[in-house]
């Protein structure tokens, strides 16, 4: 029998537009907001935001909450036929169903055990491809620095009320609004309009052009098709807003522990023959990881074309 929810689903169409006019909007907003706050470009670009951190922070995750969240509560709402926080609405989402903390431990271990992945890809494209790309590839490094810069200041903790505004800022609000959006409300329509494992790679990929960074693109796409992939097999939005909230909350362990720039850099490490261990290593219990994540009880997200 077909989910009634996916009756009222969105086409493919209007979510991709959607999706692109929040892309759009997300930094335009982000703008506005740093702007009404007495920012300015040249603060950030400089690299010393200094006094403005707190309004930076509050900025961020206002932009996520307006322009992120909001708009998807509202639409799931209309199309769900209910409020703003409705059953029905909810339920469009995967919101609402009892989390099993077995498959946030699992998904959780699963991404951790990704990262010698991720690592080498980035190391590969520090060695190879962005040398290979000149002045193109010059820039793309000197934005990333930037960019890691800047996130090092966002994350710079001098108090305990400092440390909860960083994790709610960058761990907390980040992996529920994006969550939302990217595998709520996008996936979950897209895996209605094709094949789930299509939506799963095209969601995932757009999740990384989302975050408007060349050099972690690649990284980006496998952390997005990774926690697509655990979505799409529970239907239960808590499991990836979980699983990314830990992600987001080991990085900034890290950085708080040694800065921007903790431990070798990725090119290093595939220097060492440890590493050549290490790696087939961890995709080994990763495998595992995910055979022992699939067994049990599911509500897997509705696939039925719509009506």
């Amino acid at each position: 029998m077909m989910d009634p929810v996916a009756l009222r689903r969105p086409s493919f169409l209007f979510t991709t537009i959607f999706l692109v006019v929040t892309m759009v909007l997300y930094p335009l907003a982000g703008s506005l907001l740093f702007s009404l706050a007495g920012g300015s470009a040249d603060v950030v670009d400089g690299g010393g935001i200094g006094e403005m951190v707190g309004s930076l922070r509050l900025v961020q995750a206002l932009g996520q909450l307006l322009v992120l969240a909001l708009p998807v509560l509202v639409l799931s709402a209309r199309h769900a036929g209910g409020g703003l926080f409705s059953a029905g609405s909810l339920r469009f989402l995967g919101v609402g169903k009892r989390v099993e903390m077995r498959l946030v431990g699992f998904g959780a271990l699963g991404v951790f055990l990704l990262q010698p992945l991720v690592y080498t890809v980035a190391g590969l494209q520090n060695l190879y491809l962005w040398p290979a790309l000149g002045d193109a590839g010059a820039e793309v490094v000197r934005q990333q620095a930037l960019m890691e810069s800047f996130i090092a200041e966002l994350a710079r903790i001098g108090s305990l009320p400092e440390l909860l505004a960083v994790v709610a800022v960058l761990a907390v609000v980040p992996a529920v609004t994006e969550e939302l959006l990217f595998r709520g409300y996008v996936q979950s329509n897209y895996a209605a309009a094709m094949r789930p494992s299509s939506a799963v790679l095209l969601t995932g990929t757009v999740f990384a052009f989302f975050h408007m960074s060349a050099a972690n693109l690649l990284p980006l796409a496998l952390l997005g098709w990774y926690i697509g992939y655990i979505y799409l097999k529970t239907g239960n939005l808590a499991v990836p807003v979980a699983v990314h909230f830990l992600n987001n909350l080991a990085a900034l362990l890290l950085l708080g522990l040694g800065g921007p720039e903790a431990g070798p850099p990725p090119e290093a490490l595939l220097m060492t023959g440890w590493w050549w261990v290490v790696l087939p290593l961890s995709l080994v219990l990763f495998a595992f990881a995910m055979r022992r994540f699939s067994k049990g009880p599911f509500g897997p997200v509705t696939t039925e074309p719509y009506g």
